[in-house]
């Protein structure tokens, strides 16, 4: 269902189960995790959930291709090899040495100092053809060499020197390059003990032109981006409250306060999150100050979160809609088109979105000592390790049961509320496409407006077949409907 994400609850139980069982590793069950059911589960709460169901424990250990496996994602996503023994020590129980895994990982070939093209496991024209490939698309149209580096190594497994990626990316991209000439800016201190004491929360409007809005979390210590969500609307106060509940089911629990600009659609989430403080933080002595309204401009991290995604993801896909209207593939005007473009770029940009939220998370950033918060690691990796970065974890932890019992009390008609198109028209199209037996490919921004087209199609063809009938009603053809739903 659009708009609806799943979480992690007891009805997956039995699965993760199995693949405990199986032998598999915890990156492996979450890759099986998203894969299967779009669900994004950090390796905290994917480990706090094995030792609720009991989980923990049920293996002897890792076997040498799950630990070469595990070590590979850890390396692709830019951890050192001390944080890589960290994760594997209590994430995997690794009892081995530090030493013992250097020289793994030497064994492996994996090196940050080792170029993959001085080896000759890729040359120059492989490494082009990739990073022309990434600028085609939205997250990778804009970003600067360390970016680009991040992401040949996550997408492509090519490891190459940043001076390699930066006069290829300049090669490629001179006036990209250019327009990122950095900026100097006087900063305000803050200064946060750990992940979890503050989310930032907000909405963000530049899609809603085209009928489409964002709204997202952040944590503010490590600014790791907990959840963006793409829908219609971002004013309805009931999305942002279920949003904010599914949230913390998710993570096992709240942070110490929330912090949103003073709109109308903030007031469930702020209610959910002084209700559950009430409860279940019994340090706070007011809870109502575990919700803070500010101005927009001061909630400075989630709107730093809009700004780094308006460069490297948004600012494309908003250029791509406008040449697609100016080239006239859909009619913003038509109510029919309009409900059709919904169905194609509402999950298109959500997955796009997920993926983006994956490689934002797992970037390493440089140090920092003027920083009062974590650098010279991944937001993933502070977060998840705070201990490490001195930090402490804020996270106050609440029942799945507490948090379901506020979702069925408030939102007991989820499926309705959540709806990004009207019901009448995803059953429509899903009958239609069984009824003539088309195959739609995984929609990307490459493929989509040829697919909206054979679509747009098919449903004229219907309509027409429709009307041809006497003893059909006119006003039930997909046509006559949207314009009737406006």
């Amino acid at each position: 269902m659009p708009g609806t994400s799943p979480t992690f609850g007891d009805k997956f139980q039995d699965e993760v189960a199995e693949l405990v069982q199986s032998g598999h590793t915890d990156p492996q069950i979450q890759h099986h995790l998203q894969t299967r059911h779009s669900l994004t589960v950090s390796l905290r709460t994917l480990t706090r959930r094995k030792g609720d169901w009991g989980l923990i424990g049920r293996t002897a250990g890792l076997t040498d291709n799950q630990l070469k496996e595990s070590i590979q994602l850890y390396f692709n996503q830019g951890w050192t090899i001390s944080r890589i023994h960290h994760a594997l020590k209590t994430t995997h129980h690794y009892k081995k040495s530090f030493r013992t895994l250097e020289r793994k990982l030497n064994t492996m070939e994996l090196s940050k100092r080792i170029d993959d093209i001085d080896r000759n496991k890729f040359d120059i024209p492989t490494v082009v053809s990739c990073m022309m490939e990434l600028h085609q698309t939205p997250e990778g149209r804009n970003v600067g060499y360390r970016k680009m580096k991040q992401l040949l190594q996550t997408k492509y497994g090519i490891c190459v020197h940043q001076l390699t990626v930066a006069l290829i990316n300049r090669t490629l991209d001179p006036e990209g390059v250019d327009n990122r000439t950095k900026r100097v800016l006087k900063r305000r201190v803050f200064n946060v003990p750990g992940p979890n004491f503050i989310w930032s929360a907000d909405g963000h409007d530049k899609l809603k032109k085209f009928g489409i809005t964002m709204y997202g979390f952040i944590d503010a210590w490590s600014r790791k981006v907990l959840a963006v969500h793409v829908h219609v609307t971002n004013n309805d106060p009931r999305h942002i409250g279920y949003y904010y509940l599914n949230l913390v089911k998710s993570l096992g629990g709240i942070p110490r306060r929330t912090t949103t600009d003073r709109g109308t659609e903030t007031i469930h989430m702020a209610g959910h999150q002084i209700n559950l403080t009430e409860q279940f933080n019994l340090e706070c002595i007011d809870s109502s100050q575990s919700h803070l309204f500010t101005k927009s401009t001061h909630n400075q991290k989630i709107e730093c979160l809009w700004s780094q995604l308006m460069k490297q993801y948004n600012c494309e896909v908003i250029k791509a809609l406008f040449d697609a209207e100016e080239k006239e593939y859909y009619n913003p005007n038509d109510p029919l088109q309009k409900l059709l473009f919904l169905y194609l770029w509402v999950p298109l940009l959500q997955r796009g979105l997920d993926e983006w939220k994956v490689n934002y998370n797992s970037f390493q950033r440089r140090p920092d000592k003027k920083s009062m918060l974590p650098s010279g690691c991944s937001a993933d990796w502070c977060y998840t390790y705070p201990d490490q970065e001195d930090g402490e974890q804020g996270i106050v932890t609440v029942p799945t049961i507490a948090v379901d019992a506020l979702q069925s009390a408030f939102y007991p008609n989820l499926e309705d509320m959540m709806r990004t198109l009207p019901a009448w028209f995803t059953e429509s199209i899903d009958e239609l496409v069984q009824g003539l037996r088309i195959t739609i490919p995984l929609v990307d921004v490459h493929n989509v407006w040829a697919i909206f087209a054979d679509m747009d199609l098919a449903i004229s063809n219907y309509d027409a077949a429709w009307e041809a009938d006497p003893l059909n009603e006119p006003s039930q053809t997909f046509s006559a409907r949207a314009w009737a739903h406006g």
